[in-house]
């Protein structure tokens, strides 16, 4: 069951618990300053009215999706807190109470939210209708079709959820090495699926995905990238050596046999 509404217009409609009020504002703002991009990007103009569901229980997030939404069907991954079922976005986000007693997002690594996380709260919204629009124009609304390693990749670069690694070199530079050093193998990307093959303890397909799709979008015009993300062959084809020749890439970037200004 959805939270209460705390936020509509005739393009978006935002339901959460009143504890989750705080963010709402900057979830509006985010979109509508990020959404234009994504569209751009598909050819639209526009993209109908988007729900967006937030939760600040993981019990409540995990029963709604898993329940409501599939039926009882359990092919939620543990480590999930956001999805795009039924078309809209549906978010976990998870909450702690400063000294003063006020809800703040919960930073396990720090006392309150890193502007890190908290932009990635934030973009989440972005992340997963980019999955939405890719399910229904892209793949004629056919998960059997859907290339899950470039979709993901697509969702975090248009999402601009790790902004900050563009902006600064060096902080791109230290995700980019703890990536390579932390992947021990490159699976077969064709016909991957979200759960343990997608994210384990021998390598992670969320940030191999965000870097193999930013290779593409600083070595190919969006029109080119576009061409590929509508054709099915051509994803497969590209994923083939798409990692490979990412790490080649990017090694002779940060070595700076490419210019990285």
């Amino acid at each position: 069951m959805v939270e209460k509404i705390q936020y509509e217009d005739d393009k978006l409609k935002i339901c959460a618990p009143d504890s989750l009020k705080f963010i709402v504002d900057d979830i509006v703002n985010y979109f509508y300053k990020q959404c234009e991009k994504v569209f751009n990007f598909y050819h639209l103009k526009s993209y109908g009215k988007y729900q967006i569901n937030l939760f600040d229980e993981i019990d409540k997030f995990r029963n709604f999706v898993i329940n409501d939404l599939r039926g009882g069907n359990n092919t939620l991954p543990d480590y999930a807190v956001g999805t795009y079922d039924k078309g809209m976005c549906n978010q976990f986000i998870e909450l702690r109470k400063d000294d003063k007693g006020v809800y703040v997002l919960k930073d396990c690594k720090a006392k309150y939210i890193s502007d890190k996380v908290y932009r990635r709260r934030i973009s989440t919204p972005i992340h997963e209708l980019v999955h939405i629009i890719y399910l229904n124009n892209c793949v004629s609304g056919s998960s059997n079709f859907r290339v899950v390693w470039f979709d993901e990749g697509l969702a975090q670069n248009l999402s601009e959820e790790y902004d900050y690694l563009e902006q600064d070199f060096n902080e791109f530079v230290k995700f980019y090495n703890k990536v390579k050093k932390e992947t021990k193998y490159i699976p077969e990307l064709k016909g991957i699926k979200h759960g343990n093959d997608f994210r384990n303890d021998n390598y992670d397909l969320y940030k191999l995905s965000y870097l193999a799709v930013r290779y593409l979008f600083q070595t190919m015009t969006q029109d080119e990238i576009y061409s590929i993300v509508m054709d099915y062959n051509k994803t497969n084809e590209i994923g083939k050596n798409i990692m490979t020749d990412m790490f080649r890439y990017f090694d002779n970037y940060i070595n700076n046999d490419v210019d990285n200004n």
